[in-house]
């Protein structure tokens, strides 16, 4: 029993070294979340009395497509710009219809035109204009036909065109909806709470020691912490 004993005091007195905790690398995520809630911009909002809103990017006033950009929605900023491109697109065709309507008249009046026949007679008689002047009168009937024509097709034209190009109205946010997507940013903007650090946790030392019971023909087993 006491050689027991002896054998287990000397593996205690003994113990196993340590083993160094393996040094973590880089930046700790503290620093991590703190750089990235410092690289997101301040966004001051507004409410109107008229029920619009006002939005400001570090002092700057922001708006449409702008506003969408300041609080990380790429996704509706390029929806606004698409839009405002296709209206902006339809309106200009629609002022260059009527133009384009003239143009492809004149170009259509003028593939019609007869040759004018030369006055015909012997000096110093009098010529013979006849024959010229109701090919004259034709060719210009038909050129004012098709000028009519190309023009009433562009004027119709250009209707369609910015009757369609007033359809279209770029996403312009209300009070509600851009003060919720300021309120998005914002909370994405705020540091969060760091993990704790591996050093930071203390390890648990426990100790397991078996000895002879007072007054007993036994073993106990006790840990210590």
């Amino acid at each position: 029993m006491h050689a027991l004993l002896l054998s287990l005091a000397l593996g205690q007195a003994a113990p196993d070294a340590a083993v160094p905790a393996a040094q973590p690398t880089g930046p700790a995520p503290s620093a991590i979340i703190v750089q990235a809630a410092r690289s997101l911009r301040a966004i001051d909002f507004t409410r109107l009395p008229d029920g619009s809103f006002r939005a400001a990017l570090d002092g700057q006033p922001v708006a449409g497509a702008d506003f969408y950009r300041a609080v990380l929605r790429p996704d509706l900023a390029a929806r606004t710009e698409e839009a405002r491109a296709s209206r902006a697109a339809l309106m200009i065709a629609a002022v260059l219809a009527p133009v384009a309507g003239l143009g492809i008249g004149w170009v259509a009046g003028t593939a019609q035109q007869w040759p004018l026949p030369p006055c015909t007679g012997v000096p110093p008689g009098p010529l013979n204009c006849q024959a010229h002047d109701q090919v004259a009168a034709q060719n210009q009937s038909v050129m004012q036909a098709s000028l009519l024509v190309g023009g009433a097709v562009g004027l119709t034209t250009g209707a369609v065109l910015a009757l369609a190009g007033s359809s279209i109205h770029p996403p312009e946010p209300t009070a509600d909806e851009a003060e919720a997507l300021v309120r998005a940013y914002r909370a994405r903007s705020a540091p969060a709470v760091p993990p704790p650090s591996p050093a930071a946790v203390k390890p648990v030392d426990a100790t397991l020691r078996l000895e002879a019971a007072p007054g007993a023909a036994r073993l106990a087993l006790r840990v210590a912490f």
